[in-house]
């Protein structure tokens, strides 16, 4: 058998996306494969896999029945720890605030220090997946992150240090995401059950961001470290399993015609040049409030975070697409930028109801972690129900023009609700947080699946993997631009609820309200999922890049 052997179509070769839009690993060696699904022969690519082993079935989709469950099980608990990192800790920040000596506007750096880590690097994690064998990279950054994780719960005095590995954490995390996705459609192949586990991926991190909440709750009757140190356990355990269930099977990258090594083809200055503008800008945001706005400390990184944001894009586009973590050849998908933009308010929804509420409820009212932990479980048990109701009723993701504005509406009038509530005193938990709670998540969901996986949905095959690591970072940066604000907006007085939280989301009702419309408005009707496709591919030859 081949060691190298022909990539297997990804879930949107099949047309119909998953629920979890997360990226998997894919290179144009899966053309081949659709031409030869068409029945015609498949065109061989330069440093990708070569014709002849297009022939083999791949060693991962002959595994027995169970022992591939068991290892899409493994994949799904790495999803949900990924988005755990972010809801548990979301329920402890009062607490490692006071333990770590950060000030309170500072306290939006313990989720976004994991959250920008994590997304900065996740397209770099699949251009790794794509150059080496995925199943390595899935295992070292497992067993990275769950020791991350316990190093993290002994260091609680040092604020840096906390910080430091809770980036490291990010980084760490990011490894397993594309990886688990690039494993998963080698070992499903068969596109029917492959969209059905991809869509069980996604109900995993559905169920993170809610079991995230009482996990730590529930370890917080100790001490929140006994959260890092529960998700150390959980990472170690599980990537010692999948050393010996999962076979080694090589890297799909096969040099070929092309002599670049594959070192060249990882665009590591493309990735410090992306992380160092995220870092700036929120760096920049979060600093603003705490030492004032013509501050040096606002101003040289808010300075310098534009720069490094055009550069970016500027050496994206002339370096070559096969070597760019993020090709410039995706900018000619059918609404992608409009949709790269809508993807930016869902997750800012969670993350900023979640964390100001979590912080006043324990800060002002006293609530347990438990009791916070319960409190929040709406949202999350409505995140799973519409995410189910995505498969029936189809309309919620191909019909992005009436759904996304919907969404927005939704989240819109849940962000009004949350302004009024008075941070939930009293009878105002039911009267206001608690519908606020089911109709903005509901909104949030609905949101995500209209633009990311629409978007999704319409990239070509070979660029399916990109789009979703693109959209994925979206997601993340959007909740942390938002997390930062909110920051900046928050005075000392909590019990001002008003003042100090109400003003954060009136901030959310103009930025949904503003991305939403112009989604809306420039938004253009695509024709046939695969006339997208080749009209998307021909502006791409078009351009003479590739």
């Amino acid at each position: 058998m081949s060691e190298k052997p022909i990539e297997s179509p990804p879930a949107a070769t099949t047309r119909s996306p998953s629920l979890d839009p997360t990226l998997h690993s894919s290179t144009d060696a899966e053309l081949g494969v659709i031409a030869m699904a068409a029945g015609k022969p498949p065109v061989p690519i330069d440093g990708e896999a070569s014709d002849d082993d297009a022939h083999h079935v791949h060693p991962l989709a002959q595994l027995g029945a169970v022992r591939k469950n068991f290892l899409l099980f493994i994949f799904a608990v790495a999803t949900f720890v990924d988005v755990c990192n972010v809801s548990g800790v979301a329920i402890a920040v009062a607490q490692i605030g006071m333990d770590t000596g950060l000030h309170i506007s500072q306290l939006v750096w313990i989720i976004t220090a994991y959250s920008l880590s994590f997304s900065a690097f996740l397209l770099f994690a699949g251009r790794l997946s794509d150059l080496f064998p995925a199943s390595v990279i899935f295992e070292a950054g497992f067993a990275i992150l769950g020791i991350f994780s316990l190093v993290t719960s002994f260091v609680t005095s040092d604020k840096y240090g906390f910080l430091v590995l809770r980036g490291l954490g990010g980084v760490s995390g990011a490894m397993t995401i594309p990886s688990a996705y690039h494993l998963l459609v080698h070992m499903f192949p068969e596109p029917n059950q492959q969209q059905q586990k991809l869509g069980m991926l996604g109900l995993a991190g559905a169920s993170g961001n809610v079991l995230g909440l009482v996990l730590a709750g529930l370890c917080m009757l100790a001490s929140y470290k006994w959260f890092f140190r529960l998700m150390a356990i959980i990472c170690i355990s599980f990537s010692a399993m999948t050393i010996f269930l999962l076979p080694y099977t090589g890297s799909s990258y096969a040099q070929g015609k092309d002599s670049t090594p594959r070192w060249k083809r990882m665009d590591v200055i493309g990735v410090l040049i992306l992380e160092g503008a995220l870092i700036c800008f929120i760096l920049a945001l979060t600093q603003g409030p705490i030492d004032g706005w013509n501050s040096a400390s606002f101003i040289a990184p808010f300075i310098l975070a534009f720069p490094l944001g055009v550069g970016f894009f500027f050496w994206e586009s002339r370096i070559p697409p096969k070597s760019a973590v993020l090709p410039s050849s995706v900018w000619k998908i059918t609404n992608v930028i409009i949709s790269s933009l809508a993807v930016l308010f869902p997750f800012a929804f969670w993350a900023t109801s979640q964390l100001q509420y979590a912080t006043f409820w324990q800060e002002v009212l006293h609530w347990s972690p438990i009791h916070v932990a319960a409190a929040m479980l709406p949202q999350g048990i409505i995140g799973l129900i519409i995410g189910g109701l995505a498969q029936p009723i189809p309309g919620i993701i191909n019909r992005p023009r009436i759904s996304l504005p919907i969404g927005a509406v939704l989240i819109i009038i849940a962000e009004i609700l949350q302004v009024y509530s008075d941070g939930g005193r009293g009878m105002n938990y039911w009267r206001y947080c608690f519908p606020a709670f089911i109709i903005g998540s509901a909104g949030a969901m609905i949101t995500y699946f209209a633009s990311a996986i629409n978007l999704i949905s319409y990239c070509p095959p070979s660029r399916a993997g990109v789009a979703g690591a693109w959209c994925q970072v979206l997601a993340q940066v959007g909740g942390a631009i938002c997390l930062a604000v909110q920051a900046g907006l928050q005075t000392d007085d909590l019990a001002d609820w008003k003042k100090s939280s109400g003003r954060a989301y009136w901030f959310m009702v103009a930025w949904v309200a503003v991305l939403s419309l112009q989604y809306l408005i420039l938004y253009r009707k695509p024709a046939s999922v695969a006339e997208e496709h080749e009209r998307a591919m021909q502006r791409i030859r078009d351009a003479g890049k590739e």
